[in-house]
């Protein structure tokens, strides 16, 4: 049976109050990270359930580990993070050289020519968290899939790559389609994709927002 999303989620804490408690004040970075993702991610009451000591609450929330109605309320929102609005945002980029011509653009059709495109993708983890290696979306994976897109307009004439012969390769368009299409490719690692922006050289650039 496949793990519940707050299976999940209470494993993820469990590892997390693993390293933190092994740690001390002087230890490494990684242990300091994981009590800033306990203290970002979660409430006193909640590890306490799940059987982190009172010793390190306090060091993680501060004396007694206790916050105040008002505290909590405040950051209630950004502790419990909804899919729609996830956490951790993660970017990854890619260039590519293409030529194209808009159809029809005021009237008549551009002349073909071409671009020194870069497109940025901020992709997210469909839970809104990290994983149990505090990772939201794996960078290299996520970089690599986004390439390979790119790599199919690269050194072409986008109006030749379906969907664009026989709609208008603009900058909105292409943008809309890397973001459907690497959507889908991040689908199985639980990932979604939440905006993506087409640079059409160093200055103009559009952002599609799924």
């Amino acid at each position: 049976m496949e793990p519940t999303d707050d299976t999940a989620r209470r494993k993820t804490l469990q590892t997390l109050i693993e390293l933190a408690e092994g740690s001390s004040p002087a230890d490494c970075w990684d242990d300091r990270r994981a009590e800033d993702l306990l203290r970002s991610q979660s409430t006193p009451d909640e590890v306490r359930e799940l059987g982190m000591s009172e010793e390190m609450i306090s060091r993680v929330w501060g004396v007694g580990g206790r916050e105040s109605e008002k505290d909590t309320a405040s950051t209630s929102d950004t502790r419990h993070a909804t899919p729609d609005t996830p956490r951790f945002t993660v970017r990854v980029s890619a260039r590519f050289e293409a030529a194209h011509f808009l159809r029809e653009y005021r009237g008549i059709s551009e002349p073909l020519h071409g671009h020194s495109y870069r497109v940025e993708a901020d992709l997210a983890s469909r839970a809104g968290g990290v994983d149990a290696d505090a990772i939201a979306v794996d960078f290299v994976s996520a970089r690599h899939k986004l390439e390979a897109l790119a790599k199919t307009l690269d050194y072409g004439c986008i109006n030749d790559v379906p969907p664009f012969d026989h709609i208008n390769p603009s900058a909105e368009n292409i943008a809309e389609w890397f973001a459907r299409e690497l959507g889908a490719a991040v689908a199985g690692e639980d990932a979604v994709v939440q905006a993506v922006t087409i640079w059409e050289g160093p200055v103009n650039s559009v952002t599609f927002r799924p």
